[in-house]
């Protein structure tokens, strides 16, 4: 029934804005800081968990069922996501995750009721909705900003972009005129300060990955849901497979050399990443199915929208484990902030079930 299909579809939403709220934790974690983690090797452990954990709604009963509209999603997924754990780790958990949800819930809104015109009982009550969400988080946001950097997170993003551990121990003299030339094409980015470089991340993360999920709505019906899962993890998986060819290729065109080029990557780090690696994927896996359930239960406009109170459980693990947030004062308003994001989302939940009778 409507009612049954609106409970699940809230029920699932909770469990996304939980998994969604917790899967970056290990991306802070003392294990990604004492590797020093590039974004897109943590990329590479979520993105495989999420492959591995598809073929499991295979034992649910759902038909192998692969969609290409899964590639369009995993190119909206991977660079996202690769830019939302370089904000994490340069901007702070939870300060990057309101700013890319703030964003998002904007994206996920306008898809779902301007484009594809889902129901709810009056457009401009569910805009105030939205509108009351997005004021929440930004304020939740501007809250989160860290009072204090740890001093093994120094290292700015362009520096893990550009080099690696391996890289930096065999640099010598006869190669300071090579590194030199790359320093200068990118100096307009050390401009930048740590956490600038990590909000702006965390916007084309916001902006960017909002529409994973839109790409479902143009797939037929029986690819839906968990059906939608094999072929977003199929997409995702190539979309990686090329991102790490053109991270490749980029290296081997300025080092001119298969081996050198090689060695510029970032390693894996797997002995020391395996497991918190595992837990950022399968957090997220949880989340991005639940996501799945709560946009065709629910909506695209709505589904989506409710799952980014994620920021809620984000700020509370900066506030209570990673200490992002300091002082009764602060702490005081980005509770006041979370208030304003809890009344959007009954309101945005009341437009919704009434809109169904």
């Amino acid at each position: 029934s409507t009612t049954m299909a609106s409970s699940y579809g809230y029920v699932a939403a909770l469990l996304s804005c939980i998994a969604f709220g917790s899967f970056a934790v290990p991306i802070k974690g003392k294990a990604a800081n004492s590797v020093s983690i590039d974004p897109l090797v943590m990329q590479t452990y979520k993105t495989g968990v999420c492959f591995l954990t598809s073929w499991l709604v295979l034992l649910l009963g759902e038909p192998f069922i692969f969609t290409p509209w899964g590639l369009l999603s995993g190119l909206f997924w991977v660079p996202g996501g690769t830019a939302g754990i370089a904000a994490v780790r340069t901007a702070g958990l939870a300060v990057s995750q309101g700013t890319w949800s703030t964003l998002k819930i904007m994206v996920a809104f306008v898809w779902g009721i301007f484009v594809f015109s889902e129901h709810v009982l009056s457009r401009l009550n569910a805009t105030m909705a939205i509108f009351l969400m997005m004021i929440g988080l930004w304020g939740m946001s501007f809250f989160s900003s860290p009072n204090r950097v740890a001093e093994d997170e120094e290292n700015s993003l362009v520096e893990s972009l550009l080099s690696n551990d391996n890289a930096e121990l065999d640099c010598d003299k006869e190669n300071e005129e090579d590194i030199d030339a790359p320093q200068e094409e990118t100096k307009w980015i050390h401009r930048l300060n740590k956490r600038q470089i990590g909000l702006l991340c965390a916007v084309i993360d916001g902006l960017w990955g909002g529409s994973i999920l839109v790409p479902m709505h143009f797939a037929r019906s029986s690819a839906e849901g968990l059906g939608y899962v094999i072929s977003f993890a199929i997409g995702a998986t190539l979309v990686l497979i090329l991102m790490w060819i053109i991270r490749f290729s980029y290296h081997l065109a300025r080092e001119q050399s298969l081996v050198d080029a090689k060695n510029q990557l970032p390693g894996l780090h797997f002995q020391v990443m395996w497991l918190p690696g595992g837990i950022a994927g399968l957090l997220w896996s949880i989340g991005n199915i639940s996501s799945m359930l709560s946009v065709v239960n629910l909506g695209e406009g709505v589904g989506y929208s409710i799952v980014q109170a994620q920021m809620l459980v984000a700020g509370l693990w900066g506030i209570l484990y990673y200490r992002e947030i300091r002082g009764a004062r602060t702490i005081a308003a980005w509770f006041s902030c979370a208030c304003v994001t809890i009344a959007g989302i009954l309101f945005l939940s009341h437009e919704h079930v009434k809109s169904r009778h």
